[in-house]
């Protein structure tokens, strides 16, 4: 299934900013980390766009990959 225009944009956007985003927050405690992001990144989306279907189906689909990506840089302090 091909993406929309600003589907397409929206994760080309949120892929990129993954690695910068996990070392940033792979700091903060559980607590404060927990939740924001997620709402920031669908709201992201919103404002790129997507509909709620796609919303929720990127930003799981962006969380899955930045907790692996939080695992890393964790590791690496």
């Amino acid at each position: 299934m091909p993406l929309s225009a600003e589907v397409d944009k929206f994760v080309k956007v949120a892929s990129a900013s993954l690695p910068r985003v996990s070392e940033i927050i792979a700091a903060f405690s559980d607590e404060d980390r927990a939740g924001a992001l997620e709402r920031r990144y669908a709201q992201a989306a919103r404002d790129f766009g997507c509909d709620e279907a796609e919303t929720k189906r990127w930003v799981t689909a962006l969380m899955r990959k930045l907790r692996a990506l939080v695992i890393d840089a964790r590791s690496a302090i």
